[in-house]
């Protein structure tokens, strides 16, 4: 035999020999694979878990790991539950097993993993964690490139009353993920980009749904963005409420787009989001019926309302960009709504910050009101405790007939005739009241009041003749320009604050008051509601007559 034939001899002897180990290797490997999930499997059933499923297969000539039918759900839930805690997905697949890394660092390393219609149902406060027991049988780090849900569903319930708190279904996929769970370590995992698309999610008790189109965080680059959220309620603006049983605001729009970046999280004693800069842009219609039941609840202040979160969170600039926001709302004794609305609206954030007693969080804000005039706006809210917040701002340029549907149904009042140059504001503010003044410039101001009750000439409020001759002839000025002395002009802003009403509540109400201030209404008001509660006196007197004289003569009879 020739030098030549033995030296091919010996190769394919080798390779027959690589080829027969790499065989015994892989087939060893995916039999210790496939006893290890079944391990795995009966410590969970230790663990207080029943694990179902129709069939488990391990290839491991071509290194795949199939699953039908996979339910793992907690054996002591309470039957009374509706929703039981469980998870269940019709179909896993697992593609692409590194052999070398689970050999040698007890690692499962995955090329791709495809869930088919997951369904993953949690109460609040979650009870699906393993007993100490059995928790070293489940330690393991997983390794995949690519994960792959179709069709998930996630539903969580609230604990005490099994109710339905959200549902969520989506596509979701997920590159680079990395898990790590190890006794006497934290949980540990990673990913480099997550997506989800087509996301619905129903929130039942608060009767809303959302639908997201697509949702991307790509972790290596620290970016969020979010396209398309739209708000949809599940009934009319009158039935919203109605359905709620009291006043609600009721909110409908959509978000074309929201994005952060420099944006991390870290979940150590607390969770902590940051983010450098963010942006969004909505379209929002919010309608609240005020002839339903008040229900008192405290309402926070900006800085407050931040501290609230469960979260601490950090953003340097959040900037809102052309977007729109319409108010609609119908006030007691009346059955059409009022209207404002503001569009072109910009607006900066600076320095949103929960967790930092130090400097001031910032707004700076500019719109059109009405689709007409503009307003500008700056506020500081310190993040120091005690400390009075500020705002500062204008309305320029407006016709004020404008106001008419949101004054009429709340007033009775009318502007006829107007123009408003500018109004100025410069107030401060704590948790209690505000203080400042306004100043205003206007032209041709005419007005027309109605009677108080709703009596009617076809569908229109009755005009009284008397109350507009008084109001135009001797409390608003027709003309209020640089003419005017700035005392007459200028109002003091005085206004304790109502804190069952929102922030903005507050500050219309603040700018409210200096306005009235300006023509001493409100010591009209005052004079006014002394000459009612005198009134509500001589009646009550007067009844308790009546009723001691009936007394009286019943006691005779």
């Amino acid at each position: 035999m020739s030098n030549a034939n033995r030296w091919i001899i010996s190769i394919l002897s080798v390779i027959a020999l690589l080829i027969a180990a790499f065989i015994w290797l892989r087939s060893h490997v995916f039999d210790r694979l496939d006893v290890s999930i079944e391990k795995r499997l009966t410590s969970l059933k230790l663990s207080g878990f029943n694990v179902h499923y129709d069939s488990l297969s391990v290839d491991w000539w071509d290194g795949v790991i199939k699953v039908d039918k996979l339910v793992l759900e907690k054996n002591a839930y309470d039957t009374t539950c509706i929703y039981p805690e469980f998870i269940s997905v019709e179909r896993v697949r697992a593609e692409g097993i590194g052999l070398l890394q689970l050999v040698f660092n007890s690692t499962l390393s995955v090329e791709s993993i495809y869930l088919d219609q997951p369904n993953i149902v949690l109460r609040e406060n979650s009870v699906l964690e393993l007993d100490s027991a059995s928790e070293k049988e489940n330690e393991f780090t997983l390794l995949a490139d690519h994960v792959h849900i179709r069709s998930g569903n996630f539903t969580f319930t609230d604990s005490a009353a099994c109710k339905l708190i959200a549902e969520v279904k989506s596509d979701l996929s997920v590159a680079g993920l990395a898990l790590d769970f190890h006794i006497g370590s934290p949980f540990k995992y990673g990913a480099d980009i997550l997506t989800m698309n087509g996301s619905e999610i129903q929130m039942p008790r608060d009767f809303y749904t959302m639908k997201v189109a697509e949702v991307n965080m790509n972790f290596l680059e620290r970016a969020l963005t979010i396209d398309s959220i739209r708000i949809i309620p599940a009934f009319g603006p009158v039935a919203f409420g109605r359905k709620h049983g009291f006043e609600i605001d009721r909110f409908e729009g959509l978000i074309p787009y929201f994005r952060a970046n420099d944006l991390s999280f870290s979940f150590e004693d607390t969770a902590v989001v940051k983010s450098r800069s963010a942006e969004i842009q909505f379209y929002l219609k919010v309608f609240r019926d005020k002839r339903l039941r008040f229900v008192v609840t405290k309402k926070l202040l900006p800085v407050s309302q931040l501290r609230s979160l469960p979260f601490a969170l950090h953003i340097d600039t959040l900037k809102v960009t052309k977007s729109y926001v319409q108010y609609d709302e119908i006030a007691e004794g009346t059955v059409e709504p009022g209207r404002v609305f503001f569009d072109n609206l910009y607006a900066e954030f600076r320095n949103v910050d929960n967790t930092s007693h130090k400097g001031e969080m910032q707004l700076t804000a500019r719109s059109n009101l009405l689709g007409h005039g503009s307003v500008n706006l700056f506020a500081t809210f310190p993040l120091a405790e005690l400390k009075r917040s500020t705002v500062t701002g204008s309305v320029e340029n407006f016709n004020l007939p404008e106001l008419n549907p949101m004054l009429t149904p709340t007033t009775r009042l009318m502007v006829e005739s107007g123009k408003m140059k500018k109004l100025s504001f410069n107030f401060t503010f704590n948790t209690v009241r505000a203080d400042g003044k306004i100043d205003m410039n206007y032209e041709n101001l005419k007005v027309v009041s109605f009677k108080d009750e709703e009596k009617t000439k076809g569908e229109e409020l009755e005009k009284d003749n008397f109350k507009t001759f008084i109001m135009n002839a001797f409390v608003f000025r027709k003309n209020m320009d640089e003419d005017v002395p700035e005392d007459k002009r200028t109002g003091t802003i005085m206004y304790l604050r109502d804190d069952s009403r929102s922030v903005f509540n507050f500050w219309v109400k603040s700018v409210l008051s200096g306005i009235k201030s300006a023509y001493n209404m409100d010591k009209a008001e005052a004079k006014k509601s002394g000459r009612e509660i005198k009134k509500e006196e001589r009646l009550s007197r007067r009844e308790a007559r009546k009723a001691k004289r009936a007394e009286k003569k019943k006691e005779r009879g």
